[in-house]
């Protein structure tokens, strides 16, 4: 998917890991992590500060799907399911524990988190329905939806590994399009699921991502059959997604009804067919550019966005921890100065980024003497 004349910049071809989808799910939890914290800051010219056609939210559970899929096909069945229960564990504690960890910490020290303060007086009442996923606090909220994609994704794989894929699809669309009519038709709605999103429209965003990871290799040689309209209909995406961009800088002067068709709460929370289009639209935008000009933005940007990738979870735990951190410094709270605010948020992230790599090499300086080991027996 490369222009003749960018092969030089553009990312190489080989096996294994594919570090542009770490690199773009880098960026959704940069994006993600400048928007949370909600400083006055010159990043969020580059976030959009969620107000923009589509969010790092939509990215995230995208691109989580894919790498889902990519990894499943080349498994087993087997294999694949023990992998999605195990990571369905990990992802639940987690959540449970960013939940009742800063419920612990607001209701102990009083000190300030990203949710209202923890209940003093019935201070159990929460418990039970964070525990069954039916309530969230201080953003244990994205997580959950997450676990309950993951819990359904084996059936998922089932279709897949027996060659149904088009039966996942139509399932997935289907309950898309009653969750446009019926917001409640699934009776899993935010009011009685811990999450910020409709499940039964942000779905088809996670398990999209899962079909087309688990069968991109087919899709791959099918694209290189046709690769001169493969690469002109991603010239066409490149230039449409910036001239949406320019339209929003101008006030929507180019199509001045898209603002109420795809922006504000409702329309994300719902995920709007227009906003689903537009969130695709980019997502495969930032692909080709990534492809395109991989090596000058692999130079730029990959040391810091690769690692926030392809730990995703430690990075989405230690953005909650970089917010509950910094609401309670009064010359975070109290600025409103665009430099100060860039600053802090830069400190998080290379907090973040920091502690990912401190963690991955105590972790191989641990594995060292037992490998050492091993050779010699």
């Amino acid at each position: 998917m490369t222009l003749p004349w960018l092969q030089n910049l553009a990312y190489p071809p080989k096996g294994g890991r594919d570090l542009r989808i770490d690199f773009l799910r880098g960026y959704c939890l940069f994006v993600m992590t400048v928007d949370h914290i909600g400083a006055s800051s010159f990043l969020l010219y580059i976030t959009g500060n969620i107000q923009f056609y589509t969010s790092a939210a939509e990215g995230f559970y995208f691109i989580s799907g894919l790498t889902l899929g990519l990894l499943a096909a080349r498994e087993t069945f087997a294999q694949t399911v023990e992998r999605l229960l195990l990571r369905s564990v990990v992802l639940y504690r987690t959540a449970i524990l960013i939940a009742l960890g800063f419920g612990a910490w607001s209701l102990l020290t009083g000190l300030r988190v990203w949710d209202d303060p923890w209940p003093k007086k019935a201070w159990l009442e929460p418990v039970w329905p964070i525990l069954t996923l039916r309530q969230g606090y201080a953003g244990s909220e994205i997580l959950t939806l997450y676990v309950l994609f993951m819990v359904l994704s084996p059936l998922v794989m089932l279709a897949l590994f027996r060659k149904k894929g088009w039966l996942v699809l139509v399932v997935s669309g289907a309950l898309y399009a009653i969750s446009q009519v019926r917001h409640d038709a699934i009776n899993l709605d935010p009011t009685n699921f811990a999450s910020l999103f409709l499940p039964a429209s942000w779905q088809l965003l996670f398990y999209g991502g899962l079909v087309l990871g688990f069968h991109r290799a087919d899709l791959s040689r099918l694209l290189a059959r046709v690769a001169l309209l493969r690469n002109i209909s991603s010239l066409v995406i490149v230039l449409l997604a910036i001239a949406l961009i320019w339209n929003y800088t101008h006030g929507s002067s180019l199509w001045p009804g898209l603002p109420a068709l795809a922006l504000g709460e409702d329309n994300k929370t719902n995920l709007s067919p227009l906003r689903l289009l537009l969130t695709a639209l980019y997502i495969q935008a930032f692909y080709v550019l990534v492809t395109w000009l991989w090596r000058p933005l692999n130079w730029a940007l990959g040391w810091l966005l690769v690692p926030l990738g392809s730990a995703s979870l430690w990075t989405f735990t230690g953005h909650i921890v970089a917010i509950g951190v910094l609401y309670n410094i009064p010359a975070f709270v109290n600025s409103e100065n665009l430099w100060a605010g860039t600053l802090w948020e830069l400190v998080a992230l290379l907090g973040i980024w920091a502690s990912i790599l401190l963690y991955r090499r105590l972790r191989r300086r641990a594995s060292s003497p037992a490998t050492a080991t091993a050779k010699l027996t």
